[in-house]
This record gives C-alpha cells, structure tokens and sequence, in this order.
C-alpha cells in the first residue's frame, strides 16, 4: 500500500512540475487578480453611464430593472453597485437556455451608497437587478385590496439610480485586457 501511495504522488509531482498546461491548473499556479468585467469592449447594460468608469456620472434603472451583459460567460466572483439609492433588491444571473434565471442575492435594508457582494459558482453573460425599494420612494393612499379582503399600503418607487456597477473576475496577472 505505501509503495501505490508513493508512486501515486510521483505521478501527481510529474503531472503538476511538467509544464502541463490546463487552464485549471495554470489558475493554480499563476497569480491571479480581480478585474472589472463591466469596463471591458462589448459590456452592454440599462444605462451606459452605469459602466463607464465614472463614479461621478449616474445611471438609472429602466423602471425595476437593471441589466448588465457580458459580451461572452465569465466567472463572477463579486459585484460592487457605488452610489445607489437602492434599499432592497433582487439579483439574478443568467443560466444557459432562453429566459432561465436564478437568484443569486438579496439586498434587504441597505442604507449604505455602495453595495459589495462576494458569490462563487457564478459563471454567465449577464446579470439583472430587480428593485423593489429605493429611498426615494413616495407612500401613496392605501387601497383596498379585494382578493385578499385586506387595506394595502401602496407606495410609488423611486426612481432607482447607480453611479457605478461592477463585475469582478479573476484573470492572470498582467492580463487585464480581456
């Protein structure tokens, strides 16, 4: 048994010290950095201005919505939205297949202009937002609810903006371009 568990991690020393040449396993070896998605050629989203390296510039969402398209699927590992008025939200990603979207996170409370999340699993082309509180929202007269024969506080979203969104990956080191 100790001489199959000595030749096993030869053979993982060779397979590793050999030059193999995986993409795995150069991310592995070679550092790697978070890069901005959203800044690259290609990137399409609700309001140009959300994406353009600006934080002075401000974008506003498309009545709920806010969404972000990469020109090919890349590995999302944190979304940062700067300078939003954004209180709570939804965020999806894009899965393979027409109109198939999952919930990746939820934004509840906020009360802070920038937003950072971490995910991990996320490989897709696009990313949507779908606002459903912002602090410029206006409280409108209750109403009638007749369904649930219940009196409902009505409210008028704001309109929701963002000074900058962004979608970061990790690249190789020195390889920022792509």
């Amino acid at each position: 048994m100790k001489r199959y568990l000595s030749i096993f991690i030869a053979f993982c020393a060779i397979v590793l010290f050999a030059g193999c040449q995986s993409r795995a396993l150069q991310m592995l070896i070679e550092p790697q950095e978070l890069y901005n998605y959203a800044v690259t050629e290609g990137v399409t989203c609700t309001s140009s201005e959300m994406i353009d390296g600006n934080a002075e510039t401000r974008g506003y969402a498309d009545g709920r919505w806010i969404h972000l398209n990469l020109p090919t699927q890349k590995a999302i590992h944190r979304i940062t939205i700067h300078g939003t008025n954004i209180i709570n939200a939804m965020i999806y990603e894009k899965l393979e297949g027409e109109g198939r979207w999952r919930a990746l996170m939820q934004i509840q409370n906020n009360e802070s202009p920038i937003i950072k999340m971490r995910v991990s699993g996320v490989v897709t082309d696009a990313i949507r937002i779908y606002i459903t509180a912002t602090t410029d929202d206006k409280k409108k007269a209750s109403q009638y609810d007749p369904r649930r024969g219940v009196i409902v506080p009505q409210m008028a979203l704001g309109r929701a903006f963002i000074h900058e969104l962004e979608v970061y990956g990790l690249v190789s080191k020195g390889n920022s371009s792509e």
